[in-house]
């Protein structure tokens, strides 16, 4: 009896002793454990979670969020954006009572914000509708871009001498829709928006369309000037790559040539029959030539000119010399096409170098120190062209038309007013690379661009 006795006590004695290993266990065994409340998966959960939704919510707290506009509805009352620190796209809906505000918190039309620019917004808890849009002030907005490039190998985009940083995957915009950077023209206009060196969104704001030429055999040889800035020489069906707006295009050769205006649309093409241009003919125009140097002489084409009268020139190109002792000889290319002209020209003295014909596609906008081009035409078809040849020797061209006839759009029949200048020469290796060093000091120094950061900013 107390042997059994003892055998009870020791079974006991060994049951107690597994009860309290049991209670160290940890959750990953079986049986009855003392541990903390709630499960341990929703505990390791909470673990993992808090101390993000912890930096989440002081960084909230510290910086206000800014968003990138990417498109304001305003037929379907909604807006969308792109938050600026993750990529995230949210979209809101937007009434009568939403507040949309400039940077220093004047009221804005909904229709005044533009794809890219950058914003602050708040949200009803409510209804998650949008109670304000306002633009931040913690950016710089740069517009009117025409000095630039873009290096995709460095992720950068270069205004003049100073690289802005962008990231892979930032938003380019063009009209409604986004582009590449593909897509981007070097005739192309940007507006970018950005923090210090760093861009946050890039557009176009004035992109390019296309001018394509059709039935080219009469002009061909000859050249087409689209406005004032593009002059090029016709080829085969042809097509130009132009700057989106109104222009007025103009094409002469052979005694035949008439004049258009047309509009470029952005990533559109516009298709021109030539055919519809040439008009009746041939056609030639009286030009008045007036020489400031006496004992100048005019050679036209190759051949002597007697310049004291009037001279009748057949509409199309005409290349155009005059020389002078102890001045620096002008060569131009003359595209005629008006029914009278008068044309002034300016000899600079002889710099020492001999001249030399160009081209006159090799049409640039550069002043040169040594000579200078202005070439203006006072014509109610035509805008005023100021135009001097980067590096080259040149004149003072004034075409003065006087004529009365406005009717340039689609008559064929009209006998177009517009007589075309671009008057290139070059005096020499030496001159040539010293005046193109100043051009470019020169076109650097006059762009648009800047490498101080104040000037970046919004003002």
């Amino acid at each position: 009896m107390k042997l059994q006795k003892q055998v009870i006590l020791a079974v006991m004695a060994i049951s107690a002793a597994l009860f309290f290993c049991s209670c160290g266990r940890t959750s990953s065994g079986s049986g009855i454990f003392q541990g903390r409340m709630g499960s341990g998966t929703k505990t390791e959960q909470e673990a993992e979670q808090t101390p993000q939704q912890e930096t989440d919510k002081e960084a909230d707290q510290t910086d206000t969020p800014l968003y990138v506009i990417v498109k304001i509805d305003t037929e379907g009352k909604e807006a969308v954006f792109e938050k600026v620190s993750n990529g995230r796209q949210l979209q809101y809906p937007y009434t009568a009572t939403t507040r949309f505000l400039d940077k220093y918190g004047n009221s804005k039309s909904a229709e005044s914000f533009l794809p890219g620019d950058v914003a602050e917004i708040a949200v009803s808890e409510s209804d998650q509708e949008l109670v304000s849009v306002q633009l931040s002030d913690a950016v710089w907005v740069y517009e009117d871009i025409v000095n630039y490039s873009i290096d995709e190998s460095i992720g950068a985009l270069i205004v003049g001498n100073t690289k802005y940083a962008y990231d892979p995957e930032l938003s380019i915009f063009s009209g409604e829709g986004r582009i590449g950077f593909s897509d981007i023209s070097e005739s192309d206009i940007l507006r970018a928006v950005g923090s210090d060196k760093k861009l946050i969104s890039l557009a176009v704001q004035k992109g390019h369309g296309y001018l394509a030429l059709a039935n080219t055999k009469l002009f061909e040889g000859s050249f087409i000037c689209v406005g004032d800035r593009i002059f090029e020489q016709v080829e085969p069906n042809m097509q130009i790559e132009v700057p989106e707006g109104t222009y007025l295009v103009t094409v002469a050769n052979n005694g035949y040539g008439g004049s258009r205006e047309i509009e470029i649309k952005r990533d559109q093409t516009v298709a021109l029959n030539l055919d519809e241009l040439k008009g009746e003919g041939p056609k030639v125009c009286k030009i008045t030539f007036d020489v400031g140097v006496e004992g100048a002489v005019l050679w036209i084409d190759g051949k002597k000119a007697d310049y004291s009268k009037p001279i009748e020139l057949a509409y199309g190109v005409h290349t155009i010399a005059v020389e002078a002792e102890g001045y620096d000889t002008i060569t131009e290319k003359l595209v005629v096409n008006s029914k009278e002209a008068e044309i002034e020209i300016a000899l600079n003295s002889a710099s020492g170098s001999k001249a030399s014909d160009t081209d006159s596609s090799a049409k640039t906008d550069t002043d040169t120190d040594s000579n200078n081009t202005n070439q203006n035409t006072n014509n109610n078809n035509t805008a005023n062209n100021n135009t001097g040849a980067a590096g080259q020797n040149n004149g003072n061209t004034n075409n003065n038309n006087n004529s009365n006839n406005n009717n340039n759009n689609n008559s064929s029949q009209t006998d177009y007013l517009t007589t075309l200048y671009n008057l290139l020469t070059s005096i020499g290796n030496t001159n040539n690379n010293n005046n193109n060093a100043n051009s470019s000091s020169n076109t650097d120094s006059n762009s648009n661009s800047s490498t101080d950061d104040d000037d970046l900013r919004d003002e």
